[in-house]
């Protein structure tokens, strides 16, 4: 494998600036390493528990980070090598020109004004951080839908303190069902003063973009105060809902309204 094979898919990719800055990969991954893969995938065993006489809530999100595929000695080499190349300085660097002019005024004054040259390290949770950049590119799942047809979420940004986000796509083969799409937004009358939210009101966004949940697509896109998205219903099915999810978070928020306290209704 490439030492970080997805800088190639994000070298190849026109970025899309409309309703903020992305690129959209079809075919990301070499055929024969993304069918290697997706056919090794954890099952909800290894991500979630192990107890069928506990089944997960309908939709439910879980997730399996970098740092724990690598320390698990059952861990396909494979699945390990994808999530060392992807989680570590040599790939940030490369996500970090790919983008070069595009990143946040807001981000870049945080970090004394360029993204380069602080100290990164892999994500691993229950520990205390030292770097002032943590990195993971850890494998998530949505649970089958087995209650109404729902969205695992709906329009939102993601936590404050996020540098870019990245989806790597691993529909499974034998999954027809409808929805998982991801959809992009705009905020229809500018952000509202709570972009924390777990989902934002549905009506001070509209959806302008949806790009199809399909094997080996890659969505790639810098954090901001227009990156919104969200998911499209899932309608009944029995399949997970798989991809790797690639990040990189500053050791503190960064990311705030421009919207001052009590300009908007307490409602917004």
């Amino acid at each position: 494998m490439p030492p970080d094979c997805l800088s190639d898919a994000l070298a190849r990719a026109t970025i899309r600036l409309d309703p903020f800055p992305h690129v959209v990969v079809p075919d990301a991954l070499e055929p024969s390493l993304y069918r290697q893969l997706s056919a090794s995938f954890p099952p909800f065993a290894r991500i979630g528990w192990d107890n069928s006489a506990l089944p997960p809530r309908s939709n439910a999100r879980f997730e399996l980070s970098a740092a724990s595929l690598l320390d698990d000695a059952t861990t396909p080499q494979v699945w390990k090598s994808f999530a060392a190349a992807h989680s570590d300085r040599a790939f940030f660097d490369k996500v970090v020109a790919r983008f070069d002019g595009l990143w946040p005024r807001a981000l870049r004054q945080v970090l004394g004004g360029a993204l380069g040259g602080h100290t990164v390290e892999r994500l691993v949770l229950r520990r205390p951080r030292v770097a002032r950049i943590a990195l993971d590119a850890r494998i998530e799942i949505n649970c089958p839908v087995t209650a109404a047809a729902s969205s695992p979420r709906g329009p939102h940004l993601d936590t404050a303190n996020r540098i870019y986000s990245g989806l790597l796509y691993f529909r499974d083969p034998q999954d027809d069902s409808p929805g998982g799409d991801l959809q992009l937004f705009r905020w229809k009358d500018g952000p509202v003063a709570r972009i924390d939210s777990y989902e934002l009101p549905p009506d001070r966004v509209e959806c302008v973009a949806t790009i199809p949940y399909r094997p080996n697509l890659l969505v790639f896109f810098p954090h901001g105060i227009d990156a919104l998205h969200g998911v499209s219903v899932r309608q009944p099915t029995p399949h997970f809902r798989r991809y790797v999810f690639i990040t990189a978070e500053l050791s503190e928020d960064w990311l705030t309204s421009p919207v001052a306290e009590g300009q908007l209704p307490v409602d917004a």
